[in-house]
């Protein structure tokens, strides 16, 4: 869900070119990872990975969840909070 939100709005704001030098897409169970600069690299990765035909689980800060809509597609996407700086982050 939050793949295809970033997919519409991705280019509205500017134009994305995905490249990969994978002959398929991931194969499922795959791990990618991403070190993002700005808020709207997030989104942006999203997007990428959609295009690719890949629809992401992600581990993101447990914050997030605490955002009224944000939380609840998170939620309902099996996305994975992460609970930085506490005993429950090795969980």
């Amino acid at each position: 869900m939050l793949s295809r939100i970033a997919a519409a709005v991705v280019p509205s704001l500017g134009r994305l070119t995905v490249t990969s030098d994978l002959a398929t897409a991931p194969a499922a169970g795959s791990i990618i990872v991403a070190n993002h600069t700005s808020l709207a690299d997030p989104g942006i990765v999203l997007a990428a990975l959609l295009r690719l035909g890949v629809e992401p689980v992600v581990m993101a800060t447990a914050g997030l969840w605490r955002i009224p809509v944000l939380g609840r597609l998170l939620e309902q996407g099996g996305h994975v909070p992460v609970h930085r700086n506490t005993h429950r982050a090795a969980g």
